[in-house]
């Protein structure tokens, strides 16, 4: 039978968990790609006079309190923080059973004489593990329930974090505090499309930034910074240092949503508030740009250095690659932060998805480059010729490189051989170049007909491991 925990709430005309009070509460969000976020608050409160106890509730549940920051703009000089206890057991029914260890509930359990019959007992709760047990009429009790109504919800309890802040004030008793602390489950990412032409040789991008909120609170009117890079989180929430500077001015314009240098990092500003509620994901414009080059390149790359055990033929993929150099006056130049681009061809009145694949985080004037898929018409059959070791940590070996191109029009290969080691290449049958210190590069251009012979590239390598 399925369990269901009642519990009879005696909280009246408590706030909503993550209801910030449009009146009573600043926000600005400084945004990373990697699930942490600085928020910073300005909250109107209410604070004891002398020393006292100051109660900060509407607290995300996934707050990290060891980075938390308290400091007032009224008064500065009079607001001191003596001490911080932070209360994060939540309301939950398995948190609500816990606390009643040894209390009476009532239990409504079946009857035991009637197949729909129910009956509601006086229980003791004597255990609150995976199989809860009561003790009712003097008998220890295990079997199902259908609901537990609890006499009260104990003080310890909330549907939210509780910050119990110690201090001393010897100023105003209404102040502006400022709040900041690092939040986890609040995080950003980027979500690309580039639109290219019916041959792949010019696109349009566009990018919309994706803000995530599963912090278990509604942030309303927040002003938004987007952070681009990669700082450090160490495994155990720390990174506290980092953000343990003063508050942010909330009197700051958030001008257009414009690149700007922190650290090694780039800042992006939203124009304007954006309301981030519990559980939900917005998008927002990020950037769009006219039309601009694009570069297709056809690529087959493999490990050069054979077993010695090979004996072919082994077919190789050949990836599908677009690339855009950003940089120009269509709307590129600006540093793009890293997220998932999905290619889209238009042909006429007809769009198809190409491909999508992680764009790496672009500084201005670099390259970005994608595979975003496997070509289909070209095939690549590798097939060893020769082997011999030569020495204890030397290999000579020749390669039969059978390419194929079934497409009806020429097409431009580049064939990337990763060899280890010292090496020289032989006898090749096409140029190459020494791309980088373990890569050979040739550049073939394949003539169309699938019922033509393949080009053969053939090659003698030599290394030295």
């Amino acid at each position: 039978m399925c369990k269901k925990i009642v519990a009879a709430f005696l909280l009246i005309g408590v706030l909503p968990l993550g209801a910030f009070a449009k009146d009573d509460a600043l926000v600005a969000i400084t945004v990373q790609q990697n699930g942490r976020s600085l928020v910073t608050e300005q909250r109107s409160l209410d604070v004891p006079k002398g020393a006292g106890t100051l109660t900060l509730t509407r607290l995300p549940a996934s707050i990290e309190p060891e980075t938390l920051q308290i400091t007032s703009k009224t008064s500065s000089g009079g607001f001191k923080v003596l001490d911080a206890t932070f209360e994060e057991e939540l309301l939950t029914s398995s948190s609500l059973l816990r606390r009643h260890l040894g209390k009476n509930v009532l239990l409504r359990i079946p009857d035991g004489t009637t197949r729909d019959g129910r009956v509601q007992k006086t229980a003791t709760v004597l255990s609150v593990d995976e199989a809860p047990l009561f003790l009712i009429d003097g008998g220890v009790y295990s079997g199902p329930y259908e609901s537990i109504v609890f006499p009260e919800v104990p003080r310890q309890l909330s549907p939210a974090p509780r910050l119990l802040i110690g201090v001393d004030n010897s100023g105003p008793a209404r102040q502006d505090i400022d709040l900041s602390y690092l939040v986890r489950e609040l995080s950003w990412n980027m979500d690309y499309v580039l639109s290219v032409n019916k041959d792949a040789t010019n696109g349009q991008l566009s990018g919309w930034a994706r803000i995530t909120n599963k912090t278990g609170v509604d942030y309303a009117n927040a002003r938004i910074e987007l952070l681009a890079g990669e700082p450090r989180a160490l495994q155990q929430n720390l990174m506290r240092g980092g953000f343990a500077a003063p508050a942010m001015a909330m009197e700051k314009s958030f001008d257009a949503a414009a690149s700007e240098e922190l650290f090694e990092y780039h800042l992006y500003t939203i124009a304007r508030p954006v309301t981030l509620n519990n559980q939900q994901t917005r998008q927002i414009k990020f950037i769009q740009t006219a039309g601009f080059p694009v570069t297709r390149q056809l690529l087959g790359k493999a490990n050069a250095l054979p077993s010695g055990r090979d004996d072919g033929p082994t077919a190789e993929p050949v990836d599908a690659i677009l690339s855009f150099r950003n940089a120009g006056e269509q709307g590129l130049g600006q540093p793009l932060p890293k997220g998932t681009i999905r290619v889209y061809q238009a042909d006429g009145p007809r769009k198809h998805l190409l491909g999508e694949a992680p764009l790496d985080r672009t500084a201005a004037g670099a390259t970005a480059e994608m595979k975003i898929g496997k070509a289909f018409d070209i095939t690549i059959e590798r097939v060893p010729t020769g082997y011999e070791k030569t020495g204890a940590h030397s290999v000579r070996c020749s390669w039969e490189i059978r390419i194929r191109n079934s497409k009806n029009k020429p097409q431009k290969l580049t064939l990337q051989e990763v060899i280890p080691g010292k090496w020289t290449i032989q006898n090749a049958s096409h140029p190459y170049t020494k791309k980088s210190k373990s890569i050979a590069e040739f550049t073939i251009t394949l003539p169309p007909g699938a019922d033509k012979d393949p080009v053969l590239l053939t090659y003698t390598l030599a290394t030295d491991l």
